[in-house]
């Protein structure tokens, strides 16, 4: 049986098509989004993209808990001192990271105040309308974030997957001051 190169030339185009196929069913696995309005950026988003009139203050890290990770967190935060009944935004940013899928988790640990969610980027903290009693209250806010880094790719023995789960937590002070 003689193979023609019309049939040579349709087999090649065949397996092409494959290819192309298998190619485009792993870009769209890999590709997982995020619920957040985009937290992993390339840019600077501190005191460089905040106008003249902004009182913006970057929070340093506080009593982290010691962990070997290579996610750059940062929160800006518009004021870190508030009077009673206030309201402040905090924003987070992720930088130096290719996530597939990055997730902001904000805690309210000592419960003063509220936060106005817990997932989203960026949160407005409300401080409690009254100290009870006391002149000044220290409201801790937690952000805990998770970053799933998913690499796929083709070698000599096949197709080969990297799962990476990288997290980071930080702690903002916030003071209520009458």
């Amino acid at each position: 049986m003689q193979i023609s190169r019309i049939d040579i030339f349709f087999y090649m185009s065949l397996i092409g098509v494959y290819i192309l196929l298998i190619g485009l069913v792993l870009s769209l696995v890999g590709c997982g989004g995020s619920n957040l309005k985009n937290p992993v950026s390339e840019e600077d988003t501190t005191s460089e993209s905040i106008t003249a009139t902004d009182v913006v203050e970057q929070i340093p890290d506080v009593a982290e808990p010691e962990q070997v990770t290579d996610l750059d967190v940062k929160i800006t935060v518009t004021k870190k001192t508030v009077q009673p009944g206030e309201e402040i935004e905090l924003t987070a940013a992720v930088k130096g990271v290719r996530g597939s899928s990055v997730t902001l988790n904000w805690l309210n640990i000592t419960q003063f105040g509220e936060l106005s969610a817990s997932t989203e980027n960026p949160v407005t903290w409300t401080a409690p309308q009254t100290l009870g009693g006391e002149n000044v209250q220290v409201e801790v806010i937690q952000l805990v974030v998770t970053v799933i880094s998913e690499v796929v790719s083709v070698g000599s023995s096949g197709i080969e997957t990297d799962t990476q789960i990288f997290t980071d937590t930080k702690n903002v002070l916030l003071t209520v001051r009458n």
